[in-house]
């Protein structure tokens, strides 16, 4: 089957300078459930220039600037899903700032213990803050986790200084779980905590060694399985460990290289449509980006994954010769936006009648309790997978 083509409808530079990147980009709305958000009102940016700009979704013209939000930006993320007011960035200057859209002002700011960010994660709903730094030298150093209870900022609540050894490159928190923190690093290991614990040796509750820099990792929402890229362009995805010692873990679903599997040069991301996975994969030498469905048979076996090879979705052009760096779909206007290396933001239509995830009469959380299966949430014991020696030093990895 043909790929579904997306249509280039609008972009901008953001009035940025010439050879500035585009990092990240967000939606500011509030969330409906842990996969999708009400209709987008403003869209959220951080560039190479460490500016946060607000945009108009419709236009894409720039409703707000806030200049220097941090020396060398790295950071951007939601800091209020519900009134979803407040916004985080964090960079290299180890300090994470909370800005208020409204007033681009700033909230609040925290300064950790360790300079040069490389990841964040917040709720506000918790009080909770954890941010990963980045190894900028060659070889194991300890890179750690800080994790704050933000009613009380004078020190963090827990630190996690021993798991990691190269930069941390994404940190997340299952929507249904808590306390169930994820964490991957260039180190190739992806760590499952619960934060719930005192101490780190207590909280670590799983390693999965991808064996390889994890460029991205995350769990596949709604369940609790995870997915790793690597920077070597490798996709696999793990069970999350039982809690009960006589389970045997599943084997991991493995793809390993997926340059020539999907006729690409780089994996942008998993990006999610509505409810619906994909892996998005990019070819800047064609100058394309294109998601693969991501399907799950439980039927066939815990982690049988399927990259679906047909009803894919192209964005002609992406952004040419440039890395794709993020996109954000928003599923009520059936409108994708994508942002990169070029310093532009970039609108693309869905067609009208397309493909299936882009239908929005039933949210994700209605799908998910039809597909996901009661998961014990409370955790006793950790299982210890450490990685060995290492086999080499694998190419260093800039997660901005």
């Amino acid at each position: 089957m043909a790929p579904t083509a997306w249509t280039p409808t609008r972009s901008s530079n953001l009035g940025l300078p010439p050879n500035s990147y585009i990092y990240k980009i967000i939606s500011t709305a509030p969330r409906q459930d842990p996969l999708t958000y009400q209709q987008t009102g403003q869209l959220a940016v951080i560039s190479s220039e460490d500016s946060l700009h607000f945009l108009d979704p419709e236009s894409l013209s720039v409703s707000g600037v806030v200049q220097r939000v941090n020396d060398k930006v790295t950071c951007l993320e939601r800091g209020n899903d519900q009134a979803s007011n407040v916004v985080a960035t964090a960079g290299r200057d180890g300090l994470v700032q909370y800005w208020d859209k409204r007033s681009r002002q700033k909230a609040m700011s925290v300064e950790i213990p360790h300079k040069l960010i490389s990841s964040i994660v917040c709720s506000q709903a918790t009080n909770f803050l954890a941010a990963g730094v980045e190894n900028p030298n060659d070889g194991p150093n300890p890179s750690p986790i800080y994790i704050y209870d933000t009613r009380n900022l004078s020190s963090p609540h827990l630190s996690l200084v021993e798991s990691h050894t190269d930069t941390v490159t994404n940190l997340q928190i299952h929507p249904s779980h808590p306390t169930l923190l994820l964490s991957s690093s260039t180190d190739g290991l992806i760590n499952i905590f619960d934060t719930s614990k005192p101490d780190e040796d207590d909280a670590l509750y799983q390693v999965i060694n991808h064996r390889s820099a994890v460029a991205h990792a995350g769990f596949m929402f709604p369940g609790t399985d995870v997915y790793a890229m690597g920077t070597d362009e490798t996709l696999s995805f793990y069970a999350l460990q039982s809690a009960a010692e006589d389970v045997e873990e599943p084997a991991p679903k493995a793809y390993g290289d997926v340059r020539d599997v999907f006729g690409c040069e780089y994996l942008a991301k998993m990006h999610w449509v509505g409810s619906d996975a994909f892996v998005a994969s990019g070819k800047h030498s064609s100058g394309e980006l294109t998601l693969y469905p991501v399907r799950k048979n439980d039927q066939a076996g815990p982690l049988d994954y399927d990259c679906v090879q047909d009803n894919t979705m192209t964005l002609p052009g992406a952004h040419g010769e440039e890395v794709v760096r993020d996109l954000f779909t928003d599923v009520h206007t059936r409108t994708t936006y994508t942002c990169g290396e070029d310093g532009f933001v970039r609108a693309w239509q869905a067609p009208v009648g397309g493909e299936a995830a882009m239908d929005v009469d039933e949210t994700s959380e209605q799908r998910a309790k039809s597909k996901s299966k009661d998961r014990k949430e409370k955790r006793k014991e950790k299982k210890e997978k450490r990685k060995g020696e290492e086999d080499g030093k694998k190419g260093r990895f800039a997660p901005y």
